[in-house]
């Protein structure tokens, strides 16, 4: 592990100490020389906080605490939140003191100062006796240090077990091959087959062995996750997504959702699995959505509860699998394996703390992977650092715990709340985002979090929480005082009276009530999930020092009003993301500018006005707005936007359009439209162009505004050439523009080109970075297409979509494709030359006409490429599905 990443992880697991001693540094610099009387005092507290700070890292790497050692330990931390927040409220109240007009004004003025140092001087006196108090106690108890042990941990020393193939786990073929057998007999009829076994066991694994073995065999499939609290809005709204149908956009509703699902599947071979599903009412609603269409359709159903296993099968118990526990022998080589590559591999000395290891995972294969991979990390095989392990990593993975099980996590958003809640900085060489990146890799690399969306660049964009995960946070958080969680039910999980970070997670119609004693004055950090009454009851006020405010609506009322106006005096506020639906009607305080500490304001979807003062936010990094939104004009200020989400060229001025030039720190730039009349096209886009020249930070442009001619674009000089993403798939360009030859850096590519000349693909061909792209066309190419030897030197997936893709594939053409999907409407002319593509791991083909049904495979030009691709010395997977729009 690199410094930097080793230094940003003791801030996390120390919490507040590290931007606790930089802001006692920055108090006593002389923008608060007024303060200087007392710079002895501020001298002292900072000396003896920072040994503080030394002895809690030293702790941070001891396997057990004794009960003496954490009651001090939980004493420095909590006195170090309470003196923090005593520096921003002398900090706030320091920056208001300004120069008022008028005699007797300034009179006032300077009878105010005078009390405020008599304050703050006695306030520093009563802490300087907290902390030594605190320190004493250290002393007087001899809390001992000494037995400690650095912790230095290499990145990744063996990254190819830690991602060894999940087709090779321990005890899986049995399992998968009786699954198989069951699913894809000669019955016509609906079949559903469940998984039922303890939370580890596997279940969810499994589940995906099957669905890649026999997917591609259906006409749609879908993999959803059902959860503990299911949201029925959300988990149909993903079925429909991945069975191929857009779901309906007038309504939302449950009901409404099931029929036209039902609809859609009606006459298709469909295989969902539907996992981690806990009650059997969750089932009853999902099932309507599913027909009994006697076309062999699959379902699998996983579960930790057998009645709901057996009720999910109709009560046939014959088609109910449950898991067992990996045997003794079956564990030792799983773990082994992903630690050593074999048993015989495994040093003697180790025998027997990993047999004592072995026996707390019970034989559960995500218990087994996940500490073999944390073992997997360390560079030594000393006894005592295997032993170190299951003990040291409960501060690194807190921060995931606001969210419930199953929960997709963005890697973006978690990252922004770190360096909100100022758990990560910028250190030498790397800014912030670098560092919390790293730290977010890191997780994954542990399997302390599961990585959901990975692109073709091997980087974790999402991922999630396993629930035997969760119960170990929560846990730990409960116990640092670091996460409050209070549910639907009531229940919350707090040891302590005064809350530092809370999660509220209500059902809809439901309260949360939290508890008379609990102090909510102190909170950093609130999300609230369906919690509208929560904060309905606890008015933003309450919440004096809040950093970082995640709220989510899931189902409200048509028209329903939002109010936000109360947060524009939380003077602490850096971090603010909003989700509700379509229909609800957002109100930002007018004053938003009173944010100054705002970096990160994220609003998805609803009814938005934005007022006017946001573009006089001075820390203001992160705006992500919902579409058809209009911005003020002056957003030119807004210097340190880095990312810029939906910038809406229809219903901004062409002063905004041109402001964006002024911009030049974006890094993310995602343009739309809703509706730029026609007399302003050129002019919206010709100011656009100029204003992309200028940008020269920019990294990801994304670009929709489908049916409009590209030519206003085609002469880009000079070129945004740190592109890395760009997403033009539906502006249409005549042929492709020189300029993106000139991006050297770029990774993916999605554009769309009337016709498709050789020249324009020699462009593409020659990007040395491209490993994702997406490539639309008009007009069939009038002769095919050769794509010679190292043409895309590393290129991923490449999707084709043409009339007639007529391409030839020479050997050593793309030499790193994995995935290949062409979409074209006339079968007489199919690609030759895929034999050449020695990587290649799936195909998929869409296929146009045919009235909605997929072609037969007998016969003409594709029977001939199937056969290609059945032949195929890499065996890939091969998937054709009619396309009835093209």
């Amino acid at each position: 592990m690199s410094a930097g990443v080793e230094q940003a992880l003791v801030s996390v697991s120390m919490g507040v100490m590290n931007s606790l001693l930089n802001k006692l540094t920055i108090l006593m610099d002389e923008e608060y020389l007024k303060f200087s009387n007392m710079s002895k005092e501020l001298s002292f507290i900072r000396d003896e906080l920072s040994t503080m700070n030394a002895f809690l890292e030293i702790l941070a790497d001891k396997e057990e605490l004794d009960p003496l050692t954490k009651d001090w330990k939980s004493q420095v931390r909590e006195m170090a939140y309470d003196i923090e927040d005593w520096i921003d409220e002398v900090v706030r109240h320091a920056s208001q003191d300004g120069t008022t007009a008028g005699f007797i004004q300034k009179i006032i003025q300077h009878i105010n100062m005078v009390r405020a140092k008599i304050r703050i001087s006695n306030e520093i006196q009563q802490i300087k006796t907290r902390v030594m108090e605190v320190s004493h106690r250290r002393k007087r108890y001899k809390i001992d240090v000494s037995a400690s042990r650095s912790k230095y941990v290499p990145i990744d020393p063996r990254l190819h077990t830690l991602y060894a193939d999940e087709d090779g786990l321990e005890g899986i073929d049995g399992p998968r091959n009786q699954l198989v057998k069951w699913l894809l007999d000669e019955d016509q009829r609906l079949r559903v087959v469940s998984i039922v076994g303890i939370g580890g066991l596997g279940k969810t694994t499994l589940a995906s062995e099957v669905y890649k073995r026999i997917g591609e065999k259906f006409d749609c499939q879908a993999f959803v996750s059902v959860s503990q609290k299911p949201d029925m809005t959300r988990i149909l709204t993903n079925l429909f997504s991945q069975l191929g149908q857009q779901p309906p956009s007038q309504t939302r509703e449950v009901q409404n959702l099931v029929n036209v699902l039902r609809k859609h599947l009606q006459d298709k071979r469909y295989f969902v699995i539907l996992d981690d599903i806990w009650d059997e009412s969750a089932w009853d609603i999902l099932r309507c959505a599913l027909p009994k269409n006697e076309q062999a359709s699959r379902v699998i159903t996983t579960t930790r509860i057998e009645t709901v296993a057996i009720a999910c099968c109709s009560y046939r118990n014959e088609y109910v699998y449950k898991m067992q526990p990996l045997d003794n022998q079956l564990s030792k080589r799983l773990f082994f394996r992903r630690i050593f590559d074999s048993e015989d591999a495994f040093p003697e000395q180790l025998r027997e703390v990993s047999t004592e290891i072995l026996d707390k995972c019970s034989g559960l294969p995500l218990a087994i992977v996940s500490i073999s991979s944390l073992l997997a990390n360390q560079a030594t095989t000393r006894v005592e650092q295997w032993e170190h392990v299951r003990n040291s990593l409960g501060n690194k993975f807190g921060k995931c715990s606001a969210l419930d099980e199953d929960y997709t996590i963005r890697k973006k958003d978690v990252v922004t709340q770190w360096i909100a809640e100022g758990f990560v900085s910028k250190v030498q060489g790397q800014d912030a985002e670098d560092v919390a990146s790293n730290y977010f890799n890191e997780l994954v690399n542990r399997s302390m979090i599961l990585p959901s969306d990975v692109n073709y660049q091997n980087e974790v964009l999402s991922c999630k929480v396993h629930d035997m995960m969760l119960d170990l946070i929560l846990t730990e958080c409960a116990e640092e005082n670091f996460m409050t969680i209070n549910d639907a039910s009531n229940v919350s999980l707090c040891l302590h009276n005064t809350v530092r970070r809370l999660s509220i997670q209500c059902d809809n119609g439901k309260h949360s009530i939290i508890s008379p004693a609990t102090d909510l004055s102190h909170v950093r950090s609130l999300a609230g999930f369906g919690a509208s009454n929560f904060l309905q009851m606890h008015p933003f006020l309450e919440f004096t020092f809040l950093r970082v405010l995640i709220v989510e609506f899931s189902n409200v009322s048509n028209k329903m009003k939002l109010d936000f106006t109360g947060i524009c005096k939380l003077f602490q506020l850096r971090y603010l993301k909003i989700e509700a639906s379509i229909n609800a009607q957002l109100q930002l305080p007018a004053q938003i500018g009173e944010l100054q500490q705002l970096e990160t304001l994220d609003i998805e979807w609803g009814s938005l006005v934005i007022p006017p003062d946001i573009i006089y936010l001075p820390r203001l990094s992160h705006l992500i707005i919902p579409e058809s939104t209009r911005l003020p004009d002056g957003i030119g200020n807004m210097k340190s936007l880095v990312t810029l989400q939906s910038f809406d060229l229809g219903e901004n001025s062409i002063d905004n359009v041109r402001g964006l030039g002024q911009l030049t720190n974006l890094r993310d730039l995602n343009l739309c439209n809703s509706g730029t009349s026609t007399s302003n096209i050129a002019l919206c886009v010709d100011v656009l162009c100029s204003s992309l020249e200028v940008l020269h930070n920019l990294k990801h442009l994304y670009l929709y505004w489908p049916g409009i001619c590209g030519s206003g674009l085609s002469s880009l000089h000079p070129s945004p050439c740190h592109l890395e993403t760009l997403e033009m798939t539906y502006w249409w360009f005549s042929k492709v523009p020189e300029w993106v030859g000139e991006l050297q850096k770029l990774q993916v590519l999605k554009i769309a080109v009337t016709e498709l000349s050789i020249e324009g693909f020699l462009v593409l061909a020659r990007l040395p970075a491209l490993t994702n792209l997406g490539l639309r066309t008009q007009v069939p190419p009038r002769e095919s297409i050769t794509i010679h030897g190292m043409a895309f030197p590393a290129l991923k997936y490449f999707k084709y979509w043409c009339r007639m893709p007529r391409l030839t594939f020479e050997a050593g053409a793309m030499p790193k494709l994995e995935r290949i999907k062409l979409r074209f409407k006339e079968i007489v002319e199919t690609p030759s030359g895929i034999v050449h593509l020695l990587g290649l791991k799936e195909v998929f083909l869409e296929i146009g006409g045919h009235g909605g049904k997929v072609p037969p495979r007998r016969g003409g030009a594709l029977s001939e490429l199937i056969m290609t691709i059945e032949t195929h010395p890499s065996h890939p997977k091969l998937k054709i599905v009619s396309c009835p729009h093209l």
